[in-house]
């Protein structure tokens, strides 16, 4: 994941009419730093989307929206806003900008291996407790992690589970639902899992309906959405880094309330969860947490 620019974790989008922006309106603290046009846009965006920018970054969200500003030719923040207002395919080249999907599969080889020996186990003894285990990719971008972890688990465990991928962005949504990767995507994969789970069609490769059936992909927004309930594992990795504070502790209280007991919560290379005991979580090796 590219660290210099925000990635907007999975989120409901929603839509509605025209909205009316007080130019002089702030949008949190971030605004207060930035100026009123900056405003504008935030105030569009949320209610345009859903989407709440305050609850990122500042400096890296307004670092990323000013390139986007100048590289439209908007000679301030308020002819941006002007825009979004007026046009809705402009919103969604903002979006698109702005959302940063870089996965790949299997990444960070190690923590995969770790999972596999460590981490499985505890997944097939939730299995004969309920019969299958719920696995959420928080943020799963163009699905590469989602089909990860369900080739993982299908190898190593046996089809007692179901994948749920989520993510903000309708076109990698779209790209984790048809299943479709260039060779260059797909290079991540050991061959002999590449055979059995994809099939070749010219330069590219395409998940196999025994796997696909069983991932689903689905819009949710981590900041506003309501949690899944009953989940036994959830992956939600190099997400958070871009969260304020205050929005990286509401995502940690509801990933956590979301796991059944003695769920394991998968995190990324750059995200140790500091006083996990705060969470009701406690850590069982380097990026996994378990509920207590």
């Amino acid at each position: 994941m590219n660290l210099e620019t925000p990635y907007l974790p999975h989120q409901q989008v929603r839509r509605s009419g025209p909205v009316q922006v007080n130019p002089g309106a702030l949008c949190g603290d971030d605004a207060r730093v930035y100026g009123p046009g900056y405003s504008c846009v935030c105030k569009i965006i949320l209610e345009r989307t859903g989407i709440d920018l305050s609850r990122y970054k500042g400096q890296q969200m307004h670092r990323r929206l000013n390139a986007y500003r100048q590289r439209q030719g908007f000679p301030s923040f308020y002819a941006l806003a002007s825009s979004l207002e007026r046009d809705r395919e402009s919103l969604g080249s903002l979006l698109d900008y702005i959302t940063i999907n870089v996965s790949g599969f299997f990444r960070d080889t190690e923590q995969w291996e770790g999972f596999v020996r460590r981490i499985v186990p505890i997944l097939r003894k939730l299995a004969d407790r309920n019969r299958e285990v719920f696995v959420w990719s928080a943020g799963s971008s163009g699905g590469q992690e989602a089909y990860s972890v369900a080739m993982a688990l299908d190898r190593h465990m046996g089809r007692r589970f179901r994948v749920l991928g989520t993510d903000i962005h309708r076109p990698s949504l779209d790209k984790a639902s048809s299943g479709r990767y260039s060779e260059d995507e797909v290079q991540g994969i050991p061959p002999e899992i590449l055979n059995a789970y994809f099939s070749r069609d010219g330069a590219a490769y395409t998940v196999k309906p025994s796997l696909r059936r069983l991932v689903t992909f689905e819009r949710h927004n981590l900041l506003s959405d309501p949690y899944p309930s009953g989940v036994g594992l959830v992956l939600c990795r190099n997400v958070m880094i871009y969260f304020t504070a205050a929005g990286k502790d509401h995502v940690l209280r509801n990933l956590s309330k979301s796991l059944v007991p003695e769920g394991v919560f998968f995190a990324g290379s750059t995200e140790a969860i500091v006083d996990a005991n705060k969470y009701g979580l406690t850590q069982i090796m380097p990026f996994f947490y378990q509920a207590m």
